[in-house]
């Protein structure tokens, strides 16, 4: 999609629609921000997943979105530039290879900066780095044996039964998400695994920042998608195809539309 082409799509929403927590019916008026993208895709059906945007990051987004509304379920206007900046940042980032989604994964358990391991308890982060390490080897092309999933799998529950969730919410979700990612090598159950791996990594990210989980959420969104782009070898261009100022506008304004 072009920067003309988008400007187009842009300027032809003319209903209101309101950023807000949750899912929304067709016509409600309430959306979240990868809604708006849908529609500006031209998917067929409004969706939370759009077909230019990689599911991973879709979640990682609406999470976000849905961490940044206030106590009424709604978004203000400066959060609401907040998710969509971040909801255009994943156009172009769908059908990427299995290796870069193994990649990716890697580092969202185990990255310094982003990774849930800086949750676990020690007897957990082993558990955790052996799994980032299998999914940095499939990357690489070197998968590893289902054996070597399953041994990984095992240990991880298992340290994941000695994490307490009550004194370490966190650290219980973080393991989780990590022996969730190793059922990915499972054909049959491939996209509902890799949602729930994802979906409690968010999770651990959110009860660790507490009162400050909405900036939490943008932080790890900016990272995972910014990870996602490197690994993929996609450019910015297609973030910077509308200027922020416009979209403030637009988003000040309550011009997006959710269904026709």
């Amino acid at each position: 999609m072009s920067a003309v082409e988008t400007q187009m799509d842009l300027d032809r929403i003319t209903h209101p629609l309101r950023l807000a927590r949750g899912s929304h019916q067709p016509g409600s008026g309430k959306g979240c921000a990868m809604n708006a993208i849908s529609y500006i895709n031209g998917d067929e059906h409004i969706t939370d997943f759009p077909t230019c945007s990689a599911r991973p990051l879709a979640i990682v987004v609406q999470s976000c979105n849905d961490l940044l509304a206030g106590p009424g379920g709604y978004l203000s206007p400066e959060n609401s530039v907040l998710a969509l900046e971040l909801a255009w940042q994943t156009v172009g980032t769908a059908g990427v290879a299995d290796s870069v989604v193994h990649a990716w994964l890697a580092e969202l358990l185990t990255n310094p900066a982003w990774g849930v391991v800086q949750y676990a308890k020690i007897t957990a982060v082993k558990a955790i780095l052996d799994i980032a390490e299998l999914h940095r080897q499939a990357a690489r092309g070197d998968v590893p044996a289902i054996a070597a999933w399953e041994a990984a799998d095992h240990a991880a529950r298992t340290a994941a039964r000695a994490t307490s969730p009550t004194s370490n919410a966190a650290g219980a979700l973080a393991i989780r998400a990590a022996y969730e990612s190793t059922t990915l090598v499972n054909v049959r159950h491939y996209q509902s695994t890799l949602d729930a791996a994802i979906a409690f990594a968010v999770r651990a990210h959110a009860r660790a920042a507490a009162d400050t989980a909405g900036s939490c959420a943008v932080e790890l969104a900016r990272q995972a998608i910014g990870c996602w782009r490197h690994l993929a070898g996609l450019n910015n261009s297609a973030n910077e195809a509308t200027s922020v100022d416009n979209r403030r506008t637009v988003v000040s304004q309550a011009e997006f539309v959710l269904a026709q």
